[in-house]
């Protein structure tokens, strides 16, 4: 009942808004409190799991309603719900065409836990699918000057990413012997040819690295950030993007091990390449979103490699890094929207003295300041644990790709520094000064990430403790595939050890 009602509270919020005057203080209300209900639903099934839901729905085509929580998706739909319920309290109150904007990130918000909490691999797709739409429409109808041309480039990366993927696990489902099943714990008992598996892979990593994206496939990236509304973004970078890593583990790692061992070092040294261009660029930016959204390229390098390593500590550092970063990459993301509402631009050149206790914006660059600090992976903050396992967990397998990475996360805090010194400290123009100091209300969302950021770094297993059964059964270690059926690797949903914090 819990899995349902994870799905049942977006939807029925999305349906309910069309109904409603359209104001932006109530719509907005209506949606917070559905995303907030989600949350609560899913930190109840973190300490009480609920058991796995099998319907059949298409028999015919094999496609059946199977849902379930285990230490990979619990943690996600987690971190979904929460990313959804901070960027509905970050959209303005006088928010145009309410009903329509809140219903769109609501429908996300649907897809994404969807695609979390699919058993079946046709279902997955569906929800990949699904989510597409909606994140166009928010693109191509509420963001910035270049919005047209930022949705199409989105959707026509993304779409081509999709059809990949279906066709990937349409000829997955397709081999089982005894029938068509896409059901994952089918597909993980899949032999298959060599040829045949190192094929499948290779399109597996070009669908999932167009939507993580990884580099020269991240041509959408960086202007869809740039132009989409700021609690867009944050849902896109935080939630969405973490699809892709997602999605690698449960189908590459989950049902193509052997191939896996064939594409890693290619994926490593890719992962390796990303994360120091997303850092360099990130650096030669003028505009503050841009830089944030080349920031956030450099750490899918990050998930790229510990994805490619595949030992227990670097998989354990995957859902690490996606929970940290989702976390971090949000809060960046809000206080920029905060930074641009006050001062009507995101320019970095036209924005200096910030930090002025009198006149600028000393508490919104404050936090600015420890966002990026955790970015960069400071001790004491969630992305030094993300990066920590990642590099530890990745040494062995591939150090070359390793110390790439442990460069660009050098180069990160290049960019906090270099960034704070010209936005924050500079000379305060008096020309645009004095800026209305935020709200409380303003304040909330970067209030929250910025603690749940700060309890990320002081008690790790925040970010570690889910997924430690999980990324165990994955693991690849001394070359050789430790693979057992991807939900039989796991406990199983009813047993509480299999989602509770370790100690």
């Amino acid at each position: 009942m819990t899995l349902l009602l994870l799905l049942f509270i977006p939807l029925a919020a999305l349906l309910a808004l069309p109904l409603l005057p359209d104001r932006a203080p109530l719509c907005r209300r209506v949606a917070v409190a559905a995303a907030l209900f989600q949350l609560a639903l899913a930190l109840l099934a973190w300490r009480w799991p609920p058991a796995d839901i099998t319907l059949p729905w298409l028999p015919k085509l094999a496609l059946t309603l199977q849902l379930g929580l285990d230490g990979l998706s619990l943690p996600l739909v987690l971190l979904t719900a929460l990313i959804t319920a901070m960027a509905l309290l970050s959209t303005p109150a006088d928010q145009s065409r309410s009903r329509l904007y809140f219903s769109l990130l609501l429908a996300t918000n649907l897809g994404l836990t969807l695609a979390f909490l699919a058993g079946n691999a046709l279902l997955f797709v569906l929800a990949y699918e699904l989510i597409l739409i909606p994140t166009t429409l928010l693109v191509a109808s509420f963001g910035r000057e270049q919005r047209a041309s930022a949705a199409i480039r989105f959707l026509i990366f993304n779409a081509i990413s999709g059809l990949l993927l279906l066709g990937v696990v349409l000829a997955l489902g397709w081999q089982h012997p005894g029938g068509v099943s896409f059901a994952y714990a089918d597909l993980a008992d899949l032999e298959l040819e060599p040829k045949l598996a190192n094929s499948l892979l290779g399109l597996l990593l070009l669908a999932f690295g167009l939507k993580l994206p990884l580099l020269p496939l991240h041509g959408w990236q960086p202007v869809t950030y740039s132009q989409a509304p700021t609690p867009v973004a944050m849902l896109l970078s935080g939630a969405v993007s973490k699809l892709a890593a997602y999605g690698l583990m449960r189908f590459g790692i989950g049902m193509l091990p052997e191939a896996w061992l064939f594409w890693a070092p290619w994926l490593a040294a890719i992962g390796a390449v990303s994360a120091i261009y997303g850092a360099l660029n990130a650096i030669a930016q003028t505009d503050l979103r841009r830089l944030v959204a080349y920031s956030s390229l450099g750490h899918m390098g990050l998930l790229a490699l510990a994805l490619a390593a595949a030992t227990p500590l670097s998989l354990q550092g995957v859902v690490a890094q996606m929970l940290a970063h989702g976390l971090i990459i949000a809060l960046l993301f809000c206080l920029v929207g905060v930074i641009e509402r006050r001062t009507g631009t995101a320019a970095i050149a036209e924005l200096s003295g910030l930090m002025n206790p009198y006149r600028g914006l000393p508490f919104t660059m404050g936090l600015f300041l420890l966002g990026l600090m955790a970015a960069a992976g400071v001790p004491g903050l969630a992305g030094f644990v993300a990066e920590l396992l990642v590099f530890e967990g990745s040494w062995e397998a591939f150090p070359w790709p390793t110390i790439v990475c442990l460069v660009a996360s050098g180069l990160t805090a290049v960019v906090a520094v270099r960034l704070f010194n010209r936005v924050g400290f500079g000379r305060l123009d008096n020309d645009k000064a004095d800026w209305i100091s935020t709200t409380w209300p303003e304040r909330l969302p970067a209030i929250v990430l910025t603690s749940l950021v700060i309890l990320a770094g002081i008690w790790p297993q925040t970010i570690t403790g889910f997924s430690e059964l999980s990324t165990a059964g994955l693991a690849l270690r001394q070359n050789q595939p430790v693979m057992a059926p991807l939900l039989a690797a796991t406990a199983p949903a009813s047993d509480p050890t299999a989602l509770e914090l370790s100690a």
